[in-house]
């Protein structure tokens, strides 16, 4: 039986969601409008009216700031559901009413089903209601649903966000969701679950792993591909991943990737360092370069288990990569 520390499992979202906007204060700030729980950017980090605001709903019991995500050069507004579920259509509906001052507003949703049932609902609510409103699917697992089926394909490991950036600048909501299906298409992603987590409302196994064994191509929350192996060393792992990656994305020599590594909230550092060396050297003798990395350590609970991500760079998502904020936040 794992333990684990909260007052009441009534109010878990409600005090986790406290808790993070006291300690990301910088970032944004929770509002609560009749019962939902929204995150708004604080007053002096609003856009100027007209340019594109991005907004996103997820499932709470991801461990990880995310209050960090709504930001400038970030989203504008973040809808948290409940434990690992996606926010019914009527709070998204009243987040994107709150962020809503006839600018148009870029809805951002991961593919899974209830996230996408509810935001088509929430989107054509919305519409009717005069809101100018457009959703943007994010897909990437190469797991979850071969290559000519890609856009049937979860979301699980993104590498760069570029569309936030873009709205700071001014660009039209046409070009944002250009570049963001862009996005979709240069990146891949492919998870691995070695140890279980417990539910924190159910306290219940979120899926049962052996102690020798390996799940790979799980989603991120543990959703079984049913692609079990035996515990391999981080080398052979390393080799796996990157092979998944790089024949789906038809990766070829001299390219460059960004990548993303991340734990699934139960890793720890030293196991995400050595497998990262690992994943630099395979690349490194595919003559593959690695243009930039980013890492974390949050996902679901205590989940132990790993997101490796690869993403296309071009000249186009380098400028974005490398933009600045504008002055109006200094």
């Amino acid at each position: 039986m794992l333990k684990k520390l909260y007052n009441n499992l009534d109010t878990l979202v409600e005090e986790a969601l406290e808790g993070q906007s006291l300690m990301y204060a910088e970032a944004g700030k929770v509002l609560s409008i009749s019962g939902t729980n929204l995150i708004v950017r604080q007053e002096k980090d609003r856009k100027p009216k007209g340019l594109v605001k991005l907004a996103m709903g997820y499932g709470s019991g991801h461990e990880g700031p995310g209050a960090g995500s709504v930001r400038p050069g970030g989203m504008d507004l973040g809808i948290p559901g409940d434990i690992f579920a996606a926010p019914a259509a009527n709070r998204i509906l009243r987040g994107l009413q709150e962020i809503d001052d006839g600018s148009p507003i870029v809805l951002c949703v991961t593919n899974h089903t209830g996230d996408v049932l509810n935001s088509r609902l929430a989107v054509q609510m919305a519409q009717a209601k005069g809101i100018d409103v457009h959703m943007h699917i994010i897909y990437d697992d190469v797991a979850s649903a071969p290559r000519e089926h890609m856009k049937d394909r979860r979301a699980i490991g993104s590498v760069y966000n570029v569309m936030g950036m873009m709205a700071e600048w001014g660009e039209s909501t046409s070009e944002i969701l250009r570049i963001g299906e862009k996005t979709n298409q240069y990146t891949r992603s492919y998870g691995v679950g070695i140890r279980s987590a417990i539910h924190p409302v159910s306290g219940l196994p979120i899926m049962e792993m052996p102690e020798d064994e390996i799940e790979l191509g799980i989603g991120v929350h543990g959703e079984s591909s049913g692609n079990r192996i035996k515990l391999p060393r981080s080398e052979e792992l390393s080799r796996i991943m990157c092979d998944a990656l790089l024949q789906d994305l038809e990766v070829r020599e001299g390219e460059e990737l960004a990548v993303s590594i991340r734990g699934l909230g139960g890793m720890t550092w030293t196991e995400l360092y050595i497998l990262y060396k690992d994943i630099f050297r395979y690349l490194e003798s595919k003559k593959i370069r690695v243009y930039s990395v980013s890492s974390g350590n949050s996902g679901t609970q205590e989940l132990g288990g790993v997101i490796l991500a690869f993403a296309r760079v071009d000249d186009e998502i380098k400028k974005w990569l490398s933009r600045k904020l504008p002055d109006r936040y200094q």
